[in-house]
């Protein structure tokens, strides 16, 4: 069996949507000729480790701690004395390079350290996974060490969507950007449109690989009409609170204040942050239909499978005003979560996102972009005309599809083929 290194910072078990990756697919490879081999960190927390681990190298520790509301902040931690003022400058000011990242000085020190024990496990390929950009720097670095071919998996872009306020950061961060992708072999993305605009970047073969879900087989037998003898209808979410989905919650929450629906509960498990939480209390409570919401703590993936199998509506929030760059090609991870399940979703998310088109192929729910459009919908899904679930269109997204996918793209690799 032939043996691919994957670089991955985030891995089981700690538990983000970066770790459920490669993951969830690692498991599936060895039945289609791959044997992965994962170098990642050391790192605590829910999800399940499935594969043994004789098969992973961790080396430091992770930074991410799940079991606080948000990620905890190292700061300038292993950031070298002479380096520290310019850091200060490019977090501050904005002198933004999506390409470099601290963890270059801090987990790519470490790996370098230990690199002939790496070496060893004599694999024939490298996948090295960002987000963070140290894993691009340690494949392009390990692959020029053992004469291997890599590719590198942009579940986040480098400097595609850079923030800084300074044009020639912004033109330094594409020179970096470039430069660490040259000599790949081919660069694998997560949907259609940043597949897209990393072809006219990099002028390199550009392969989408999902997110994929778990568990494909455990949902055949499902029937919704048991879920819905329910008196009270319960729209379900969990998840983190970023910022740009804070105009999508207040229009759901709009909806729940102006809707004739008496029988529905809002049930949201928020990873936070705190902040988002108190916003999200103080708006029901202005719009008077606090009661219609639940705000739960933070659960196990275990838990959280079982209230999102139980749910009438699966709620997907995004970026309703289009505040970030690269939303129009966001394929959440939590969308790929929600396909298997028999619930209708409702994604609340910009009009031209790539969130409809997978929708509309597995004709599991809808996307909405104002109140019109969402009244609507929950209206069709009240009165039970949503569309029938197509079993044969989702399963396309589990990650032993996906892994199947990703392993024909390493044989190609692997024998030199063109893509």
């Amino acid at each position: 069996m032939k043996r691919v290194l994957i670089i991955d910072y985030h891995f089981p078990p700690i538990n983000n949507i970066n770790a459920r990756r490669f993951g969830g697919m690692v498991s599936h490879m060895p039945e289609f000729g791959w044997e992965p081999i994962v170098l990642t960190t050391k790192s605590k927390g829910s999800l399940p480790v499935l594969i043994p681990e004789k098969n992973i190298i961790r080396l430091g520790e992770n930074y991410y701690d799940e079991k606080k509301i948000i990620a905890s902040n190292q700061g300038y931690k292993g950031i070298p004395k002479v380096l520290k003022v310019p850091y200060f400058f490019y977090k501050t000011f904005g002198a933004e390079l999506s390409s470099v990242d601290r963890f270059i000085f801090q987990w790519g020190k470490e790996v370098m350290k230990n690199k002939e024990a790496i070496k060893k496990r004599n694999f024939d390929l490298i996948i090295a996974s960002c987000y963070p950009p140290v894993a691009i720097w340690l494949g392009k670095f390990l692959s020029k060490e053992t004469k291997k071919p890599w590719l590198a998996d942009l579940q986040d872009p480098l400097s595609l969507w850079n923030n800084s306020k300074f044009p020639l950061f912004k033109l330094l961060d594409r020179k970096i950007d470039k430069f660490l992708i040259r000599n790949t072999a081919a660069v694998l993305t997560i949907s259609s449109h940043l597949a897209s605009r990393m072809e006219n970047l990099y002028h390199k073969p550009v392969e989408i690989i999902y997110n994929g879900f778990d568990k494909a087989d455990d949902f055949k037998s499902l029937k919704r009409n048991i879920l819905r003898k329910r008196k009270i209808k319960k729209l379900y979410y969990a998840g983190r609170f970023h910022e740009h989905r804070m105009p999508a919650v207040k229009l759901l929450i709009d909806w729940l204040a102006e809707s004739d629906k008496k029988n529905v509960l809002f049930s949201l498990r928020s990873l936070g942050p705190m902040t988002a939480n108190e916003e999200i209390i103080k708006y029901a409570k202005k719009k008077d239909v606090f009661e219609k919401i639940k705000l739960l703590p933070p659960a196990s993936p275990e838990i959280i499978f079982r209230e999102e199998k139980e749910a009438d509506i699966l709620i997907l929030f995004e970026d309703l005003e289009k505040k970030m760059q690269n939303s129009e090609g966001t394929l959440p991870g939590k969308l790929m979560e929600y396909l298997p399940f028999r619930a209708p979703i409702v994604a609340i998310n910009r009009s031209d996102s790539e969130i409809e088109k997978v929708l509309k192929e597995t004709s599991r729910g809808y996307l909405v972009s104002n109140p019109e459009q969402l009244n609507g919908v929950m209206e069709k899904i009240f009165n039970n005309s949503e569309p029938k679930f197509n079993w044969n269109k989702v399963k396309v997204y589990s990650r032993r599809s996906q892994s199947e996918n990703l392993c024909k793209i390493l044989d190609k690799t692997y024998e030199g083929r063109n893509f």
